[in-house]
């Protein structure tokens, strides 16, 4: 599903370009706003992560891809392959396949999907619809015609380690506008991405959480503006990530009201990143309008307890922030 010009006119948003030193690229065709849907599309073929042997895996893609239609055989057998030689349909796969899902063991293939290429700092996410059984691609900021469409390939590490990363799975040396900053610049960027490591990894520790919330809680605020410097102020699902963390720390404290606020602004997030058919995004929804229906509610204590009515009024922005993250 190939989202259309707004003034009905049957032309996709991008067009799919020779990119110089990459190949083939998706290049919007005109502005494009973020949140904008970009592109919807079902999977050519799906595969486990794990196979027996490589002659089984062989076998296996080449029995799905005779069951294809002759053109989507085509489009298959015309994606790039990293790993020419004895397996063919094997190294097309492995050189396109995205996971269907987060932690997902399958992965699809994908006739225009699979065209993207990589940036370390990307204009656009692209999530599984489990729904839908479709892959999305959406902007998350906003893209001028002419530029080329890009998403993330890696986890997001600092750049010696998703360089090499890149090298041993997708065979090209970035190129990225963050892979070449200058090299004062590219340590900076270093930097905030080993101190969002270590934040996601403070956050996450469970016992920390308990006995000292208000010290996550900040840790989350740390977070959320170190993702804004290190992506250029764009929305990134890291930053839904965040937010989702501050909402659990409240909620397992009883506090409703720092909840619900921080569940609606994962669900903003989420919308831009991923739609508004989101899985992800319908359940972030839900935690805004009923924080007290999350599983963990007060599983902590119920020191903080506040009710969701209890979101204070009249604060300036600045003001609202140290309210809502305990500043002081």
């Amino acid at each position: 599903m190939v989202p259309r010009l707004s003034n009905g006119v049957d032309t996709p948003l991008f067009e799919i370009k020779q990119i110089p030193r990459k190949g083939r690229g998706l290049v919007a065709r005109i502005n494009v706003a973020t949140g904008t849907r970009i592109l919807c599309e079902k999977p050519l073929l799906t595969v486990q992560s794990e196979y027996t042997t490589p002659v089984d895996a062989e076998n296996m893609f080449a029995a799905q891809l005779k069951a294809l239609p002759k053109a989507s055989q085509r489009e298959f057998l015309s994606l790039h392959n990293t790993n020419p030689g004895k397996y063919p349909f094997t190294g097309i796969v492995r050189t396109n396949a995205l996971p269907c899902g987060p932690s997902s063991s399958v992965g699809a293939v994908y006739p225009t999907i699979c065209l993207i290429n990589h940036s370390c700092v990307p204009n656009c996410n692209h999530s599984w619809n489990s729904d839908t059984g479709r892959e999305t691609i959406h902007a998350i900021r906003p893209i001028e015609a002419g530029e080329e469409i890009t998403i993330a390939y890696d986890c997001g590490r600092v750049s010696a380690v998703r360089r090499a990363f890149l090298k041993v799975n997708f065979g090209f040396d970035c190129i990225c506008r963050a892979c070449s900053l200058p090299a004062a610049e590219l340590a900076a960027s270093d930097a905030r991405r080993e101190r969002i490591q270590a934040l996601d990894d403070a956050i996450g520790d469970a016992s920390r959480m308990a006995s000292r919330p208000s010290d996550c809680l900040r840790d989350c605020h740390a977070l959320l503006q170190a993702l804004r410097k290190e992506y250029d102020g764009c929305t990134v699902v890291l930053s839904a990530r965040a937010y989702y963390d501050a909402f659990q720390i409240c909620i397992a404290h009883g506090d409703e009201a720092r909840a619900s606020v921080f569940a609606e602004r994962a669900y903003k997030i989420r919308v831009i990143c991923e739609g508004e058919d989101s899985l992800e995004t319908q359940r972030m929804l839900s935690f805004a309008r009923n924080p007290a229906s999350h599983p963990t509610f007060g599983i902590c204590s119920f020191g903080w307890k506040r009710s969701r009515a209890m979101v204070p009024k009249g604060l300036d922005a600045e003001q609202f922030e140290e309210w809502l993250f305990k500043m002081k």
